[in-house]
């Protein structure tokens, strides 16, 4: 079973209207800005409001109801041991660092031992193009990363959609872990 195939039929929340639909019905639709869609998947309605009216997002946002795709794909769920040193490590230390200084405040409420990731997915839902697993609470994937999946340069005046990169779309399963 194809990756996209474990998560095709989950049920998710969009964050706007509370209406619940399928995930694949995101992949399927096409349309889409710059031939790119983001979606973040987050795992609960806590802190949803502020992540939502604090702007920490510029595309569209669906809860998963009951972790099931979490599940699915087999992203890591912390427990006490795993969550300290988690938190200790230099990538966390310095998010925190980052958060600090930007004045992102966390109230640690929600679900912190959840890791995420990110898909990148073809329109229509044909292929995974980058698929990247949290493997710390703080980690997140490579913007280059990101970029080179949708064939599109970090300069902006080099990158111009081709047909093929019109062609594709990026569905972010990846939710930063909520606040606990």
């Amino acid at each position: 079973m194809g990756t996209l195939d474990k998560i095709a039929n989950n049920i998710v929340k969009k964050a706007d209207t509370k209406e619940e639909v399928r995930l694949r019905n995101y992949w399927q639709d096409s349309a889409v800005a710059a031939g790119v869609r983001l979606l973040a998947v987050g795992l609960e309605d806590v802190g949803l409001e502020d992540f939502l009216a604090g702007g920490f997002f510029s595309g569209e946002v669906v809860v998963d109801i009951d972790e099931s795709c979490y599940k699915a794909l087999g992203f890591r769920k912390m427990n006490l041991l795993s969550l300290g040193p988690a938190l200790l490590a230099k990538v966390a230390r310095d998010a925190m660092s980052k958060g600090k200084a930007a004045n992102i405040k966390n109230d640690l409420k929600g679900n912190g031992f959840q890791n995420g990731g990110l898909l990148v997915v073809a329109s229509g839902g044909s292929k995974v193009l980058y698929e990247y697993r949290q493997e710390n609470p703080a980690d997140h994937a490579p913007n280059s990363d990101i970029l080179q999946a949708l064939n599109l340069s970090a300069d902006p005046a080099v990158s111009s959609p081709t047909p093929e990169t019109l062609a594709m779309e990026c569905t972010d399963v990846c939710a930063m872990p909520s606040k606990k």
